[in-house]
């Protein structure tokens, strides 16, 4: 069954945590992240989608109020589904595997025991998508990756960058020194996935624009043409238009950042 679209009304945002991912379309068979219309809003996990992966309580209403704190000493718990196979879980494992190495293992990924409060469950629901930080106060938070079209290394690494509590990396507030919204190319309906997040929201932790973050879109995101979206303004940094989302690991700037935001040494 298709969900509802619904087009969310983004008119109070709140971030306590704050930087950036990429709504990923993979060549070959990986879903187009930023396409996933019918994610708009799903009773089901009792949650609304903004950016198109990026899961909000539904309680939370149309005045949406995101609140992404840390994973307390950078550990997280998790457990991933049973019905996942062998190849799957190892792509899993390493995305995991990638955050950890890039921070020094000053981000952890454990698995659960019978004493973890609140931990990241990783399942094969419909689409990839997650909630922003450790959103749950006890039990289970769900990240999901669909079996067909979302176990990609480069798909499981935007989520997991989400779950620790980063944000698309063209929604930061000094966006439009770096690119440009071409707003009619845009799908209609589609436009608040473009929203700029105002300074007072949103940290850089002052690290430059990183256009080869796992957390960028691509230039023809949400595109009704064919045509970008968005366009690289500065003549010296044009090649990135071409490889923008297209990232298959961490850039250097992603994992700069998670270090920063976890204050890893």
């Amino acid at each position: 069954m298709m969900f509802q679209y619904v087009k969310l009304l983004l008119y109070s945002i709140f971030l306590s945590c704050k930087v950036y991912a990429i709504p990923l379309e993979d060549s070959g068979d990986a879903l187009n992240l930023f396409g996933l219309e019918g994610l708009s809003e799903n009773y089901a996990i009792g949650a609304t989608f903004i950016e198109g992966d990026i899961a909000v309580p539904l309680k939370a209403g149309r005045a949406v109020y995101i609140r992404s704190p840390k994973w307390p000493n950078g550990i997280v718990p998790f457990d991933i589904h049973a019905s996942y196979t062998n190849d799957q879980k190892s792509v899993i494992r390493g995305a995991m595997s990638e955050i950890m190495k890039s921070t020094n293992n000053c981000i952890r990924f454990v698995e659960r025991n019978s004493s973890t409060s609140v931990w990241l469950r990783i399942i094969p629901s419909r689409g990839c998508w997650s909630y922003m930080g450790r959103a749950k106060s006890s039990g289970p938070q769900d990240l999901s990756l669909q079996p067909t079209g979302c176990v990609y290394h480069q798909v499981a690494l935007h989520e997991l960058m989400h779950a620790l509590g980063f944000i698309h990396e063209q929604t930061r507030p000094d966006r439009n020194q770096y690119v440009r919204i071409q707003t009619e190319n845009i799908q209609s309906g589609n436009e608040h996935n473009f929203n700029i997040f105002p300074s007072t929201s949103v940290s850089t932790l002052n690290r430059p624009y990183d256009y080869g973050s796992i957390m960028h879109y691509r230039s023809d995101a949400f595109s009704s043409n064919g045509l970008p979206t968005i366009k690289v303004i500065t003549d010296t940094d044009k090649d990135w238009e071409s490889k923008m989302g297209r990232g298959m690991n961490l850039s250097d700037q992603d994992a700069e950042k998670l270090k920063a935001y976890y204050s890893c040494s």
